[in-house]
């Protein structure tokens, strides 16, 4: 091969590189009035609230074992608030960096990982009561995330530095810091030949997988270490296994047992949506993600998204999420959607939530909706709304400026 054939070919591959990482263009706006108002709510229900209003809006989740548990309205919350940093000015980051500090004590609180102490989750194992040992990347994932974003918006690494301590009820502590608990996480996507963790015993599913990828590889951008070839086993795996349930409903199998090598071989449109949303930004290649969200988008129920309940149907289970209430659904949909390139069904499921449940009252931008899921929901609309402006978590992890 010629020098000039040798660069041609270099070029070429170079090029495709950047394809592969990068998202679509999309429209670049500053922040509008909506995305303020949303700002200030994300600002003001994850900050220290009067305690009748405290229990008003976090009074949520039960036993904290199901898919409505606080960490994930916490990570929501912190999500939504880095999707409007990415845009905004310096005051409007000023501002992302508390709403993530503010998720991070949170979830540290032992009200947030107190499933975890179960004698049927880890309670009675000989590393009690660390909440991140083993298993539980349902917890795990989005304390990362939360994280990683902390220290891409604030430039601060104490939690690097000085770490943060996870305290029981009988005053026993676990300290860590992020090293630790990327070893940790690590450690066990090496060990186990699907290249994931698990976060219910012995349970696998896609979506909560997705969360410490990002994590890590905004942890590499900040220029902490190179985790590709983790992401590389576990998409390889996970495209080969997950996908095109035997019996339907989705785009992804809900749950891999471990243990047996078993699939519940069937999907579900909330849980495609959830998956999609955060693998989209890390996937290797983002037609991979465009195309399963094309499946999956052939599953959508139309007849409840569009007119969405806000209603409790019985179970918020992880292992049965189909009757969580249709509003839940809709507002991950709409921002996988947007995550996604299709503004056409974002924009069909926004507007039949939007229609029924969004309020801007009182300077803020929120659904009014059932307490066991208006924040998490809440935050997943205000996800759409940014995306729908130009923001976009795949650019951020690309390290690529938004303006772009």
């Amino acid at each position: 091969m010629s020098p000039f054939a040798a660069l041609l070919a270099f070029v070429a591959i170079a090029f495709s590189a950047v394809q592969l990482c990068c998202a679509a263009e999309s429209p670049f706006y500053p922040l509008c009035d909506d995305e303020r108002a949303a700002l200030r709510w994300l600002d003001h229900v994850t900050g220290t609230l009067p305690a009748d209003e405290e229990k008003s809006l976090w009074d949520i989740g039960g036993t904290q074992h199901g898919i409505l548990a606080k960490r994930y309205h916490i990570a929501f919350c912190g999500y939504a608030a880095a999707a409007l940093g990415m845009r905004g000015g310096k005051d409007d980051t000023n501002t992302v960096s508390r709403i993530l500090a503010n998720c991070i004590n949170r979830i540290l609180r032992n009200d947030a990982w107190c499933y975890s102490q179960s004698k049927s989750y880890w309670g009675l194992k000989p590393w009690a009561p660390d909440p991140c040992y083993r298993e539980n990347v349902m917890y795990t994932g989005h304390l990362l995330q939360l994280l990683a974003l902390y220290e891409t918006f604030s430039g601060d690494a104490h939690y690097w530095k000085e770490g943060f301590d996870f305290v029981w009820r009988d005053g026993r502590s676990v300290h860590y810091d992020v090293k630790k608990l990327i070893d940790v996480t690590t450690e066990q996507m090496r060990e186990n030949a699907s290249g994931g963790v698990t976060c219910e015993p012995g349970l696998l599913f896609f979506p909560c997988n997705n969360h410490p990828h990002v994590a890590l590889r905004l942890f590499s951008n900040l220029g902490h270490g190179d985790w590709t070839a983790d992401a590389r086993k576990w998409e390889k795996w996970a495209l080969g296994h997950f996908t095109s349930p035997t019996f339907g409903g989705g785009a992804f199998n809900i749950i891999y047992h471990v243990k047996s090598g078993l699939f519940y071989p069937r999907g579900n449109s909330g849980l495609d949506a959830w998956s999609l949303l955060w693998y989209e930004p890390w996937a290797e290649n983002r037609d991979v993600a465009v195309r399963l969200w094309q499946e999956a988008a052939r599953c959508l129920d139309w007849g409840a998204l569009e007119n969405p309940a806000d209603e409790k149907d019985g179970s918020d289970n992880c292992c049965d999420p189909a009757k969580v209430a249709p509003t839940v659904a809709a507002t991950f949909l709409a921002a996988a959607a947007r995550a996604c390139g299709d503004a056409a069904t974002a924009t069909r499921l926004e507007s039949g939530v939007d229609s029924k449940y969004l309020r801007r009252d009182g300077g803020f931008y929120f659904l009014d909706l059932n307490r066991d899921w208006r924040i998490g929901s809440t935050a997943n609309r205000i996800i759409a709304l940014a995306i729908s402006n130009g923001s976009s978590f795949r650019k951020m992890l690309c390290n690529r400026p938004l303006s772009d």
